[in-house]
């Protein structure tokens, strides 16, 4: 999580830059534990001051035509990985001030056992901030997902949290286009954002960008930019 000085630094710089041109932040979080609900609710009030909140048919609007509808910049609060803890902390935080999050989801860990997602975890780089769960299950489910997609975006965040380059070809297949098969199946609806372990932008490796085409995903994002890719398909 960034400091709060660093959040009124970049909202005093997207507030001067909306005098010349519309624009939209973007702000990472991880797991966010109970422990540090405090200071999460701090920096999401402080946020909410200066930026407004972000859905995918707002960033859609925006990328197609440069066009802003709100009177605030956007801030889109991306949440990595599928932590429970984003569910129980971070949704209400988000709700209580007006924000929309975007939950990017490792599919993998959703599905895995809670026996067994402390180990999963631990094989996969998803960092375990705390032991806050005493009946060991540390992903949301996808009953809370299926509930946060009501108000907020569930995206895919991949099945393993794995390098795609250090894979073959099934391997890139399977974490692509079996997580969004994943959400597709739990959600009733595909996913329309991706982002892969590390962050690599789409056009600078044409097997990946084929599978994300055959995917489906409007959206890529990446450590330096967010695309948009084609227009969205309706279902």
């Amino acid at each position: 999580m960034a400091t709060t000085d660093a959040f009124q630094t970049a909202a005093d710089q997207t507030l001067t830059l909306m005098g010349r041109a519309p624009m939209i932040r973007a702000v990472n979080f991880h797991n966010t534990p109970r422990e540090r609900a405090a200071e999460i609710d701090d920096q999401l009030g402080r946020l909410s001051r200066s930026f407004g909140p972000v859905t995918e048919d707002d960033l859609d609007t925006y990328l197609a035509t440069g066009r802003w509808r709100r009177s605030k910049p956007g801030i889109i609060i991306s949440v990595y990985e599928g932590y429970r803890n984003g569910y129980d902390v971070m949704r209400p935080l988000l709700e209580r001030h007006g924000l929309v999050g975007w939950f990017f989801v490792i599919t993998g860990f959703v599905n895995t056992k809670p026996a067994d997602q402390l180990a999963f975890a631990q094989e996969h780089d998803i960092g375990m901030e705390s032991r806050e769960y005493s009946d060991g299950r540390y992903a949301m489910s996808w009953d809370e997902l299926r509930s946060l997609s009501r108000r907020h975006v569930v995206a895919s965040h991949a099945r393993r949290h794995v390098a795609l380059d250090t894979l073959d070809a099934a391997g890139r297949e399977s974490e692509v286009i079996g997580s969004q098969q994943d959400l597709r199946q739990e959600l009733s609806q595909p996913a329309r954002t991706f982002v892969s372990y590390g962050g690599p932008a789409y056009g600078n490796d044409p097997l990946t960008d084929a599978l994300i085409d055959r995917a489906g995903y409007q959206f890529v994002f990446s450590n330096l930019k967010i695309q948009r890719l084609r227009a969205h398909a309706r279902t």
